[in-house]
C-alpha cells in the first residue's frame, strides 16, 4: 500500500512540476516577445523590391529606404527580386517570417491586379499595408496634332469612329485606365497592347493610336496634349487641366507605391513602422530626391492605407473580370 501510494504521489508531483515548468516557459516567451517588440528594431531590416535595380519601383524605394534607416536607426537591406510582373518577389515576401524584419516596397499592379490575372498564392489577405509613400495620377492624353481638344471631343470621337488606346500589356494599369474611362464615359475604345514606354509613343506618334494614359511628363517627354487628370485635385504641373470630377465623372486612376508587411506582423511593430513612414516622407532630402525624379509623394498611415488597398484590390479585380480578362 505504501509503495503504491508513494508511486502515485510521485507521478502527481511530476505532473504538477511539468505543468508549472510549462507555464513558466510560456510566460517567459510572452515576456521575451513583448521585450523584442518594445526594442524593435534591434537588427537590420530586409526590404524587398519586386523589380530590377534602377527601375520605376526601385528608384523611389531606395529613396524611402535611405530615410527609414536614419529614423529607425538600423540598416535597411534592399533586395531586388524581379520576375512575372513583380509576383516572384511578392510571393517570396508573403511567405517570409512576419517579424517586422521582412518588408516590401510594392507597386499597385503587383499588389492589386497580378493576383487576379495570375492566380498567385498571395491575395489581399496576405498583407498588412503599412503606409502609402508615393502616388502619381494618370492623365488622359492624345497626340500633339490630334484634333481632339477636350474630353467632350474624345467622347464624340469614340461614338463616331474608332478610338485606339495604347498601353502596356493586358491587365496593366494603363489598360485599367482605359477600362475605367470606357465604363465611366459610356464609350467603347479599342485597346492596343504594347511593351510599354517607347512603344506606346511609337503607336501614338505614328498615328496608329489616338490616346493613352500617362503621367505628368506627357508633354515634356513626348510633346503630347493632355485632356484631363484622373485624380481628385488638379496638379501643380498642369493647373489648367481639369479633373474628371469637375467634368462630371469621378474617375481616379493612379500608380502608387506602398510599404507592406506579411500578414501576422505584430500590431505594435506595424504602428512603429507607420509612424516612421510619416517622418520619412516629410524629410527635406526625400522631397528633393523625389522631385528630382519627378515623383509625387502621397502618404497614408496604415489606418487609411489598409481600406484604400483593399478597395483597390477589389475594384481592379472587378474591372478585369468585366473586361473578360479573368473568370
Amino acid at each position: 500500500m505504501n509503495t503504491r501510494h508513494a508511486k502515485t504521489t510521485g507521478l502527481a508531483g511530476f505532473a504538477r512540476n511539468a505543468l508549472r515548468a510549462g507555464m513558466t516557459a510560456a510566460v517567459a516567451l510572452v515576456v521575451a516577445g513583448a521585450t523584442n517588440a518594445q526594442d524593435y528594431p534591434n537588427r537590420a531590416i530586409n526590404m524587398l523590391i519586386p523589380f530590377g535595380a534602377g527601375g520605376g519601383t526601385d528608384v523611389p524605394g531606395r529613396f524611402f529606404a535611405l530615410e527609414m534607416e536614419d529614423i529607425l536607426g538600423q540598416q535597411i537591406v534592399v533586395s531586388n527580386v524581379a520576375g512575372a510582373g513583380g509576383t516572384v518577389g511578392a510571393t517570396q515576401l508573403s511567405q517570409a517570417d512576419p517579424d517586422g524584419y521582412n518588408l516590401g516596397f510594392m507597386p499597385v499592379g503587383t499588389m492589386t491586379t497580378q493576383p487576379h490575372l495570375k492566380k498567385t498564392s498571395y491575395n489581399a489577405d496576405s498583407w498588412i499595408p503599412i503606409c502609402m509613400v508615393s502616388q502619381g495620377p494618370f492623365y488622359l492624353v492624345v497626340g500633339q496634332d490630334s484634333p481632339i481638344q477636350s474630353v467632350d471631343d474624345y467622347v464624340a470621337a469614340a461614338n463616331s469612329s474608332n478610338i485606339r488606346f495604347a498601353g502596356a500589356g493586358p491587365g496593366s494599369m494603363a489598360h485599367l485606365a482605359q477600362l475605367t474611362l470606357d465604363n465611366s464615359l459610356g464609350i467603347t475604345t479599342q485597346y492596343i497592347p504594347t511593351k510599354g514606354g517607347g512603344d506606346i509613343a511609337t503607336e501614338i506618334n505614328g498615328g496608329r493610336a489616338e490616346a493613352t494614359a500617362w503621367f505628368s511628363d506627357f508633354d515634356s517627354r513626348f510633346g503630347w496634349k493632355g485632356l484631363a487628370i484622373m485624380a481628385d485635385n488638379r496638379s501643380n504641373e498642369h493647373p489648367d487641366l481639369p479633373t474628371f470630377s469637375e467634368l462630371g465623372n469621378d474617375i481616379q486612376v493612379s500608380v502608387w507605391f506602398g510599404f507592406f508587411a506579411p500578414q501576422g506582423t505584430p500590431d505594435d511593430i506595424v504602428a512603429t513602422l507607420s509612424g516612421a513612414c510619416g517622418e520619412a516622407v516629410a524629410t527635406d532630402r526625400f522631397k528633393e530626391n523625389m522631385a528630382g525624379a519627378k515623383r509625387l509623394i502621397r502618404y497614408m498611415s496604415t489606418d487609411e492605407f489598409g481600406p484604400f488597398f483593399r478597395n483597390a484590390y477589389e475594384l481592379n479585380g472587378q474591372l478585369l473580370m468585366d473586361a473578360g480578362l479573368i473568370k
